[in-house]
């Protein structure tokens, strides 16, 4: 069984740290933000792309700002979330509202509890015989959340159509994840009951609390994987978040009230889409006018196929060509055995970083080399191997400092934005 922490209460960022620099020193200064909003994201695409494949040593800077439990409003944004019902209670409510909206789910599957190195995880356990090769589930295309629910959706269709920040395959489900949790009346409450109010990805840890994780469950050469994918994901979320959000706040304040779509409730959404989606090809004009491309795949939460643990030799869910998602037994299963699914060949950094634990029965998969974007060049002539290593310390030093001025940005931006929350409380609901 994979090893699933904890999902107790914790802490998300809130960064407040000031910089002592001028403002004419910050490289994203405010109005590079507003141009951003009004739907130019390819600034914001060169530079995350850049930051994806360059080695950041983060010991070397104290990046990650101040960690503490978020305001009185809190991250988890379900309403009237004691309402949900048990652990277990909330995996049957999904099987049954999803089943009664066209999905498949093997009669002999149910929910259980399941000893793992002196820790109880949940997952999902045959209550009687399945054999090899059966359908586990079998989810259609209508319950697969991702743009084209947002797209569809009576309110928030016409959001997304005038929004250009929208049509994002990770920030836009973020803002529909985080809208449609507060909406107790929402199709997809059963399945957003069931997710979890934390997350434990390594993003969300502090620094002592990171070095302590690094050095009990990771190889020492897997380390500097680690932080660069934590550090990629942060300038997502956070760039992202400043992307999308103010657009929504000045074009439709009685929808999206600052306090309500804060940034500790759109870290959690992110969490949630980065954790436990699939890809999904998808149809949109205009992602099709930034990619070239006629489809563009999306992250896609699925419910139910996210409930299984990791096992290495299970199957992963596959696709029919209908759309519809499906996951068949590895092998014979009988009455207690654990129903599991692959998450597919993944690193123990790479299994930290996306999920928030590393499975104790991981096989020893190498870390892949890079993030996709084979050999960079950056300015000045550095170079950028495939797999992240950067031939001139100069690179890691430009990055480092860009990292340290984009979060004393970021800090300001928050500060400012909770004081425009709080005047926007004042008015009447309207952000001036």
């Amino acid at each position: 069984a994979a090893r699933r922490r904890g999902q107790g209460p914790g802490s998300l960022p809130v960064f407040e740290q000031e910089s002592s620099r001028k403002e004419k020193d910050v490289i994203f200064s405010y109005s590079n933000i507003s141009r951003m909003v009004g739907g130019d994201m390819s600034l914001t695409a060169i530079y995350l792309g850049i930051m994806s494949v360059v080695v950041f040593f983060a010991a070397s800077y104290s990046l990650w700002g101040r960690f503490e439990t978020p305001d009185d409003v809190g991250h988890y944004p379900v309403v009237d979330p004691h309402e949900c019902g048990s652990d277990a209670e909330k995996v049957l409510n999904v099987f049954e509202w999803s089943q009664k909206h066209g999905a498949y789910i093997h009669p002999n599957v149910t929910t259980g509890l399941f000893d793992l190195e002196g820790n109880k995880v949940r997952g999902l356990m045959a209550k009687g015989a399945i054999a090899q090769g059966e359908k586990v589930f079998l989810m259609p295309s209508n319950l697969l959340l991702n743009l084209a629910a947002v797209r569809s959706d009576p309110v928030m269709g016409k959001v997304y159509n005038e929004t250009n920040a929208m049509h994002d395959g990770l920030g836009g489900l973020a803002v529909y994840l985080m809208r449609e949790s507060m909406n107790k009346s929402s199709f997809w409450r059963p399945y957003i009951c069931s997710l979890p109010s934390y997350v434990p990805l390594p993003i969300f840890f502090s620094e002592k609390k990171l070095e302590r994780v690094k050095r009990q469950q990771l190889p020492e050469e897997q380390w500097r994987n680690l932080d660069n994918l934590m550090e990629s994901r942060r300038d997502t979320i956070e760039l992202k978040f400043t992307s999308i959000m103010p657009a929504l706040f000045r074009k439709y304040p009685d929808m999206f009230p600052i306090r309500d779509f804060s940034y500790p409730r759109f870290a959690w959404a992110c969490s949630i889409i980065m954790s436990r989606t699939w890809g999904k090809r998808f149809q949109d004009e205009v992602l099709r006018n930034k990619t070239g491309n006629l489809t563009t795949q999306v992250q896609t939460l699925v419910p139910a196929a996210d409930m299984p643990n990791h096992l290495p030799e299970a199957f992963q869910a596959r696709t029919l060509p209908s759309g519809s998602l499906f996951l068949i037994a590895h092998r014979n299963l009988t009455k207690g055995d654990q129903v599991y699914i692959s998450y597919g060949p993944k690193c123990d950094a790479e299994f930290l970083a996306h999920y928030g634990f590393v499975p104790f029965n991981n096989t020893r998969v190498k870390c892949k080399h890079g993030f996709g974007f084979g050999n960079v060049t950056l300015e000045g002539g550095s170079m950028l191997t495939d797999d992240g290593k950067n031939t001139s310390m100069s690179a890691d030093e430009r990055v480092r400092e860009w990292r340290i001025k984009w979060r004393a940005h970021f800090a300001k931006f928050y500060k400012m934005l909770n004081r425009a929350s709080k005047e926007q409380q004042l008015q009447g609901g309207r952000w001036k």
